[in-house]
């Protein structure tokens, strides 16, 4: 089936624009274009819009994507196996957070103690360990995330 971009925007919940955006930085190409000038999106243009917000919702930069996009070697099902498991160990990780909120709070009203360690439970990432559990691979060169851009509301 043939989607315009609104219908995309409406479905996806990306802007027009932001479509728009990716058709001119070549990272989400239209399947055509009308004579008209409207933009037609078809399924594996969908596919690749739903590849695009994973990585973005995992914190990579759209330059980033459209590198790892490209690869030769890229594997759709492979990428969703991948995005799968860290979304799974960021859903670990948020409930340890939850437990570790439900915990401070009990302690603060005095109903039950909290040993000292225990405040920190989910903060944590130890030497030689990336946050996500995935080093990023940067010219051969593995590095490991301690702070994501989220964390810092993009500044990093």
């Amino acid at each position: 089936m043939a989607y315009t971009v609104k219908q995309v925007a409406a479905m996806s919940g990306v802007s027009v624009r932001t479509l728009h955006y990716y058709d001119e930085m070549a990272l989400l190409k239209p399947a055509c274009t009308k004579a008209n000038g409207y933009r037609i999106y078809e399924e594996p243009q969908l596919l690749m819009l739903q590849q695009i917000l994973f990585y973005r919702e995992l914190g990579f930069e759209l330059k980033r994507i459209k590198k790892i996009l490209r690869q030769r070697k890229f594997e759709k099902v492979a990428a969703l196996k991948s995005h799968r498991q860290i979304l799974e160990k960021n859903v670990a990780r948020t409930r340890t957070l939850i437990e570790t909120i439900d915990k401070t709070i009990r302690h603060l009203k005095g109903t039950k103690k909290m040993k000292s360690e225990e405040l920190f439970m989910g903060f944590s990432v130890g030497a030689g360990k990336d946050r996500f559990d995935v080093g990023f691979n940067h010219d051969g060169t593995t590095i490991d995330c301690k702070v994501s851009g989220k964390d810092t509301g993009g500044a990093m």
